[in-house]
């Protein structure tokens, strides 16, 4: 079975007929971070012409280094879709992740998370790299949003802090997050909105996923 899900599309995961895949995986826009997986084999289109490719041996992650980068051909993924289970050159994520092409694995996302979690944004004098930053708002936000509903910010911040989390998502390509959050009143009920949103697969998980794009689109925003 061939798994797609497409993190800021509404239609985040579907099953794709193997007479389909090619036609669907050079027509997804990377934009909307896709990922095919494929017996243990996840291919995330990262670029136009590029992909990553991970998979996991004893627990541990693992991704798919060929001519000394992990950034692969897009056409490439395709044809590892196609063949999962062939020899392929894995190499320990924990291993590269300062390697070429500066690979974004889930463990370098995890720390980011941590960085940026340890920041109160709000203390005068905040300091930290843009992306960080950024980071730390839209998990505040976030973090209020599970515990008291996605309505806190309207009797809680003002309207220049709502302004400041409408920037962080935007910055971190999160429109549907930034509309949301535009959109909230004393009104409004978009708690099961935003958690279906956020937590598909997982609690942060769409911010989790944006974060490992930005990561590899702007490496300075991050210190």
């Amino acid at each position: 079975m061939i798994r797609l899900r497409t993190y800021l599309a509404r239609e985040r995961q579907r099953v794709v007929d193997p007479a389909d895949l090619e036609s669907t995986y050079f027509a997804v826009d990377p934009a909307t971070k896709p990922v095919f997986e494929h017996e243990g084999v996840r291919v995330w289109v990262s670029g136009p012409d590029e992909c990553q490719v991970e998979g996991s041996s004893g627990g541990r992650g693992l991704h798919l280094v060929e001519s000394g980068t992990n950034l692969l051909p897009r056409a490439r993924g395709l044809e590892i879709l196609r063949a999962p289970r062939a020899g392929y050159p894995w190499v320990h994520s924990l291993d590269w992740r300062w390697g070429a092409g500066e690979y974004l694995d889930r463990d370098r996302v995890g720390e980011v998370f941590d960085r940026a979690s340890r920041i109160t944004p709000w203390v005068a004098g905040a300091e930290g790299p843009v992306g960080l930053l950024h980071l730390a708002f839209l998990l505040w936000y976030h973090n209020g949003a599970m515990a008291n509903g996605a309505e806190w910010v309207v009797s809680d911040c003002t309207d220049e802090q709502i302004a400041v989390f409408v920037a962080a998502a935007i910055y971190l390509g999160l429109d549907e997050v930034a509309d949301l959050i535009g959109r909230l009143d004393p009104d409004s009920d978009l708690s099961d909105e935003y958690d279906d949103l956020s937590s598909a697969f997982g609690d942060a998980a769409l911010i989790f996923d944006a974060v490992r794009c930005k990561l590899v689109e702007a490496p300075a925003d991050w210190g």
